[in-house]
């Protein structure tokens, strides 16, 4: 199977968003990739001023793009501002021909300050308290957002429906990223013996908070198959489940076996 990871520019327009995700899934579409995965918080930039504006209720416009969108595929629609109640939250929308298949709400939240870089994700997004595996025709598939790879006690939680694939819309940052962006994808990777995606979006310098980009997929052995720069662009990547199998055969700590 054939993952694409969209790894594009967040501008301050919400509709111009949409309008660039739409092209860059029609492309993913023609390159037939079968699991199609937009960036983290991918239709509004990433401060608070914009993700309060820009969040939406329950079946709002993006939730309707998204399932719109998912003709013919499985959409991961990175994440985006989702409001309950009086509660925003950081919430990743998944489809599958445009059905829902599930949803999950970011748990651990963006909280920093190191090395002049000072950000809190709390003081304007709800954490989520249930993790979640989608189930997928092509088989289970897990969800994490940006902050939660750094806790593997979620990724096992997760591995109790055992997924072939985690899926983390991340939009690391330009000092952790460099510093741990592949590192963590690698450790999650070889913890689960899974291949694990994240898909940020492309960096802008212009930006108040400049995503790190740098989208890859790593496979169950730890090695990281495919990685982009910092500018747009899709990742295409093939997905072997035998792999995942192969490597849990030769190197059985504690995964059971696809069927």
């Amino acid at each position: 199977m054939k993952i694409a990871l969209c790894q594009m520019k967040v501008s301050k327009s919400k509709d111009i968003n949409l309008k660039t995700a739409s092209l860059f899934i029609e492309r993913a579409k023609l390159s037939d990739a079968e699991i199609i995965v937009l960036p983290e918080m991918f239709n509004t930039p990433y401060t608070r001023s914009y993700i309060i504006n820009n969040a939406e209720y329950g079946k709002g416009k993006t939730y309707q793009f998204l399932k719109d969108q998912s003709k013919d595929i499985i959409l991961i629609g990175g994440s985006i501002p989702e409001i309950d109640g009086n509660k925003v939250y950081n919430t990743t929308y998944a489809f599958e021909n445009g059905i829902e298949i599930g949803k999950y709400r970011k748990i651990n939240l963006f909280d920093v300050d190191y090395d002049g870089l000072s950000f809190h994700e709390s003081e304007f997004i709800t954490a989520g308290n249930t993790p979640v595996v989608i189930k997928t025709s092509l088989g289970n598939i897990g969800l994490a957002i940006c902050f939660d790879l750094r806790f593997s006690t979620l990724f096992q939680k997760l591995e109790e429906e055992n997924p072939f694939l985690y899926i983390v819309p991340a939009a690391f940052n330009m000092v952790s990223g460099p510093a741990h962006y592949q590192l963590l994808a690698r450790s999650r990777a070889l913890d689960t013996q899974s291949y694990l995606a994240l898909c940020s979006p492309a960096n802008d310098m212009e930006a108040e908070y400049c995503p790190y980009g740098h989208s890859l997929v790593t496979d169950p052995w730890g090695k990281v198959l495919n990685e982009m720069d910092d500018t747009e662009g899709i990742i295409l990547q093939n997905i072997d489940i035998e792999y995942v199998n192969k490597i849990r055969c030769e190197l059985p700590i504690k995964k059971k076996l696809i069927k």
